[in-house]
């Protein structure tokens, strides 16, 4: 028996009974899910002139058939068309490099290791070491590539400083007023306390009660993260198959209770989804149809007023889930309503700002130009790791929340084309098929959104050989060459390094303010610069921490919020040198301020 989800032509106020007392009711080999509520959903673009002129609607139903009875369930009067209802799941990492626990448990039998009584992060240890022989820095489209779940880079905190949502957090702009859809498998209320109710389509699972380790609650407590003000809606559309997966059906319905909730108080505002389909077989009347019913009722969804997030996937080429089978890389991994054109997709890096090879790649089947950016992922949240695009896509919607909270007038477009213009290139300039437009940042999207624009006064400008170390002693090599700087360091070392900016203080007899410094340097892989502290005289009044920021940077602004100077500005920057078999070296070219009356 085949799961179907059947779209009906009918009169107003048709119900369920009507439904059973219709010929399709007695098809032999079909049997109507009579505890599926009919949904209504906007038709298709070449039938709405004729509904309308027959005063008739468009709803759906689900239930089974057998296969060689679909063609006939297709004819019966008053069906306009018979979709796949089919399976969805949660885009969660646990097990990377596309390695299923079976096939590693016949490589560990020799020496009694049982897998199936190993935590995640155990499991996802082994798999690390089973990934392919090869360079991957070699392989991958977009170096350098983090294939390592496992290993969280830095905690849901350094995210939000990272994205600048502390920046926007000190403006008071922190989500209040917002509701987030959790479109997942089910949230804990005593993990993520921002939960103010819910929808779900079993009667066995109650809104807010899922476990504190689900997905779902992983993926709130991600979005709470960067928006915390913002109060939480648990849509468990995963947990009709016990909170592990869902049907298309379910995500339907719930998404026309978010519909009708939104009708009714404005609420949510952002439907957060981090699920979709693995592979294109599931249902491919599904993967690249845009009149399936699900991805007609996400875009009447968006046209009513919420804003819409899908993770990408996890079926990138360097490191794929197991689950994608061999529907893994470019233009074979993003399926459905996750790669529609109104839809944000979201994919998935760190904050070290390395590409993470399993983000699913474009093209994706209903639009060429996916994913729109990345979101970071790899970090200490809920759990030790949060991880896939999974984590990448709360969190943007929890920027969203701040933007959103910020002018409740904003649409999709505008805030896919804020986040788009305002990315951080990640693979290429531009667009590209494996980050999109690149990393989001939170504060950059808010300023395109919504700064004034403030004339630079001056802006000045100091070579890097200006710049002075702190710790000589911890340096295997000093050289200053034309007009950069090249530093050494000792393995496993830490250093600050000290710029001094001219800076002209009175300008036509006001007193400037400091808008923002830049920084241009190159550091190798196991070089990293970890702070950037700003001071006005001995004053520092502003400072960067947290940062993990390696390889090519060649204009890196630090934004001031517009203070007064009072004596001179100084940049102090600190470096922490690894401890990996290599020369450890770091370029400061050149570093400078930008001045505003």
């Amino acid at each position: 028996m085949k799961k179907v989800i059947v779209e009906l032509r009918v009169s107003p106020g048709f119900d369920m009974q009507a439904t059973m007392k219709m010929d399709l009711a007695k098809l032999e080999g079909f049997t109507i899910d009579q505890d599926y509520e009919s949904v209504p959903v906007s038709p298709t673009e070449d039938l709405a002139a004729s509904l309308a002129k027959a005063k008739e609607e468009v709803v759906l139903i689900r239930g089974e058939v057998e296969e060689d009875k679909e063609e006939e369930l297709k004819k019966a009067p008053n069906v306009i068309n018979v979709w796949t209802d089919a399976r969805i799941e949660a885009f969660d990492e646990e097990n990377p490099g596309g390695i299923e626990v079976e096939s590693l448990q016949e490589g560990y039998e020799e020496s009694g290791i049982d897998l199936e009584a190993l935590e995640t992060e155990e499991i996802q240890e082994i798999a690390e070491e089973l990934l392919p022989p090869f360079d991957l820095e070699l392989a991958t489209p977009c170096p350098p590539t983090d294939c390592k779940p496992s290993a969280a880079k830095g905690t849901i905190s350094d995210v939000a400083k990272y994205l600048r949502c502390d920046r926007l957090w000190a403006k008071g702009i922190r989500g209040r007023g917002i509701v987030i859809g959790i479109c997942d498998s089910g949230v804990n209320k005593s993990k993520v306390p921002a939960f103010i109710g819910g929808w779900s389509p079993t009667t066995s699972y109650t809104p807010g009660t899922a476990p504190s380790t689900s997905h779902g609650t992983m993926t709130a407590f991600d979005a709470a993260g960067m928006c915390p003000e913002a109060k939480l809606y648990d849509i468990a559309i995963l947990q009709s198959q016990g909170g592990i997966s869902g049907l298309l059906s379910d995500a339907i319905k719930a998404y026309q209770w978010a519909l009708n909730q939104y009708k009714k108080n404005k609420t949510p505002q952002i439907l957060s989804n981090s699920w979709g389909m693995f592979q294109k077989a599931w249902a491919p009347d599904y993967a690249c149809n845009s009149n399936h019913p699900f991805t007609r009722k996400v875009v009447e969804v968006i046209n009513k007023g919420i804003i819409v997030t899908f993770a990408a996937g996890n079926c990138g080429s360097q490191c794929p889930s197991w689950k994608c089978s061999s529907d893994t890389g470019p233009g074979r991994s993003i399926w459905g309503a996750n790669g529609h054109p109104k839809v944000i997709t979201v994919g998935a890096a760190n904050i070290k700002e390395e590409w993470i090879g399993y983000t699913s790649q474009g093209p994706a089947c209903l639009d060429p130009r996916k994913p729109d950016f990345c979101a970071p992922s790899h970090f200490k949240g809920a759990r030790s790791s949060d991880t896939g695009t999974s984590a990448a896509c709360p969190v943007c919607a929890g920027v969203i929340g701040l933007l959103k909270s910020h002018d409740p007038s904003l649409t999709q477009d505008k805030v896919k084309e804020a986040l788009q213009k305002t990315a951080k290139n990640l693979c290429a300039f531009g667009w590209d098929r494996n980050s999109g437009y690149g990393m989001i940042q939170g504060k950059a999207a808010f300023d395109f959104l919504f700064g004034t624009h403030i004339p630079i006064a001056h802006a000045m400008w100091t070579h890097g050989t200006s710049i002075h170390e702190e710790f000589p002693g911890r340096l295997k090599l000093t050289r200053r060459l034309g007009g950069y700087a090249l530093f050494e360091g000792k393995p496993g070392t830490r250093n600050w390094f000290h710029f001094a900016i001219p800076t002209p203080v009175i300008v036509d007899a006001r007193r400037l303010r400091l808008d923002s410094v830049m920084l241009m340097f190159l550091a190798h892989p196991d070089v990293w610069v970890t702070n950037v502290h700003i001071y006005d005289g001995a004053w520092k009044i502003e400072s960067y921490d947290g940062l993990a920021m390696t390889g090519t940077h060649w204009f890196e602004r630090f934004d001031v919020l517009n203070k007064y100077v009072r004596w001179g500005i100084g940049i102090s920057i600190g470096v922490k040198f690894g401890t990996k078999n290599s020369r450890h070296y770091i370029r400061f070219v050149t570093a400078g301020a930008d001045f505003v009356k």
